[in-house]
């Protein structure tokens, strides 16, 4: 009974965190841009420009339209942190987390202009100082009318080898306006109930969730980790704001206990990585936050490539054997007539001396008959 109630909870929570209600994201490019809508309403822009030092999202908005990503306009701290963005210190030891390292955007292609999701893939090379892509970043972005956004990020290291070196900084991640910070009236929940940046900075965790208020209304933002990457990532939670996922930093998240874990690629390599973004209104339970990460891992999942069956060929028809044709029996054949067969005589050699005292091998007698013979005929 409990099974089945816990299976009619999930089924009620997915339907009410607007998955098939009809409901249709749209993207559209203007320029160096792709503006991202929901129903017609503004989502969230992301930001290519060559002037810019990365790619990002900014602004992104809650349902009711308030934006909950901190302005790029006059930071008061941590200029880098951007709106939603993906990078990382220390790559090839280049700091692009810092932005002492350029992150260009090659291009972006929409897959899917209009559903939900709509999709678009980006391209962004990680410059060296020599100008050349140190990595190549292609993500493909997939953003849900729920405001569920996936990312499906593959690295493929350039003409070098390439290392991601064990740091906290990164790698994908957000900052939080003024007001949801924890440091003010905001809080910080993972999936156990685990509440505060302090026991759940650096832990691995399926999400955690952020959200605080702003203008007398509560909104979240939360993280998610998938179980298809290479290994667990960490949280980078902050009370001030700064909210990131990684899993480049065992040894800087553990405060030295583990060992140093730097993730190497040889010329050539791809790294994949699946991370989302969660915007909802609301605390933890209001905002559904354990169906949106069922929702992650559900459209995340990779796709077992199914056989396509096999046609069975039609067994031929037994075609009945024609009756045999009866064997003639062998024919008679008359036996030949019996011959006697009779030993040949061997003739007595003229210098062997006749075995037998028969007078007509005695020459004296045969020319004495031959004698007669004549003088009868004369």
């Amino acid at each position: 009974m409990k099974i089945v109630l816990s299976v009619i909870c999930l089924f009620v929570g997915l339907s009410t965190i607007d998955i098939a209600n009809g409901a249709s994201v749209q993207l559209k490019k203007q320029g160096s841009k792709v503006n991202v809508s929901i129903d017609g309403k503004p989502f969230a822009t992301y930001n290519t420009g060559g002037d810019l030092p990365k790619p990002f999202f900014s602004p992104v908005r809650a349902a009711d339209g308030t934006i909950i990503t901190r302005s790029v306009v006059d930071p008061e701290d941590h200029p880098h942190h951007k709106g939603i963005w993906v990078a990382v210190d220390e790559v090839n030891t280049v700091d692009f987390w810092a932005e002492k390292g350029k992150i260009r955007n090659k291009g972006v292609k929409i897959i899917k202009a209009s559903g939900n999701p709509a999709v678009m893939r980006v391209s962004n090379q990680w410059l060296g100082a020599d100008g050349k892509p140190i990595v190549t970043e292609n993500t493909i972005i997939s953003i849900y009318a729920n405001r569920l956004m996936t990312y499906n990020i593959t690295f493929v290291a350039g003409a070098k080898p390439v290392v991601f070196e064990d740091t906290k900084e990164g790698l994908f991640g957000v900052r939080l306006p003024n007001g949801m910070r924890e440091k003010e009236n905001g809080t910080v929940e993972n999936n156990k109930g685990v509440k505060g940046t302090k026991d759940n900075w650096g832990k691995p965790t399926p999400w955690i969730d952020y959200y605080g208020p702003l203008n007398k209304k509560v909104y979240g933002v939360t993280l998610m980790d998938s179980p298809q990457n290479y290994k667990k990532s960490r949280y980078h939670v902050r009370n001030y704001g700064l909210f990131t996922i990684s899993p480049f930093g065992d040894h800087a998240y553990t405060n030295k206990k583990l060992p140093v874990d730097a993730k190497h690629l040889k010329a050539g390599d791809k790294l994949n990585l699946k991370y989302g973004i969660y915007i909802h209104s609301g605390n933890t339970q209001q905002g559904k936050v354990a169906a949106a990460y069922q929702q992650f891992l559900n459209v995340t999942k990779k796709k077992v490539a199914q056989k396509k069956p096999v046609k069975q060929q039609p067994k031929p028809k037994k075609v009945a054997a024609a009756p045999k044709k009866p064997v003639a029996p062998p024919k008679k054949v008359a036996a030949a007539p019996y011959e006697e067969k009779s030993n040949a005589i061997q003739p007595v050699p003229a210098t062997e001396a006749a075995a037998n005292n028969d007078c007509n091998y005695c020459p004296e007698q045969k020319r004495r008959r031959l004698f007669r013979r004549f003088r009868s005929r004369r």
